[in-house]
């Protein structure tokens, strides 16, 4: 049963991380920081890209396809998921301001 239980909770987890477009192969390898910006940049090309400049999607696209190629994501420290993670911040705050001033 407990074999059972843990194979169940496997395919759970790891359907979730697909789900969150993190891959599961090298979900262990790779740093959090680095797991974090890839899941954020996924997010604000899918739910905010109104709010980004070409630029900054430019950015965020470079920035997955890196993480997606196994030769560059090793290469990559966490220092430069910062970047990322800073514009998600500042989305997140024009977010907020559109909303208390609607309210």
């Amino acid at each position: 049963m407990n074999k059972y239980k843990n194979f169940k909770d496997e395919r759970l987890t790891e359907d979730w991380l697909r789900d969150i477009k993190l891959d599961v192969t090298y979900f262990n390898t790779t740093h959090i920081k680095l797991l974090q910006a890839q899941r954020l940049a996924n997010s604000l090309l899918s739910s905010n890209s109104t709010l980004l400049t070409t630029t900054q999607i430019k950015e965020l696209q470079a920035f997955i396809k890196k993480m997606n190629n196994k030769k560059t994501r090793i290469k990559l420290n966490q220092s430069q998921a910062y970047p990322i993670l800073n514009l998600g911040t500042k989305i997140n705050r024009q977010i907020f301001r559109s909303k208390k001033l609607d309210s």
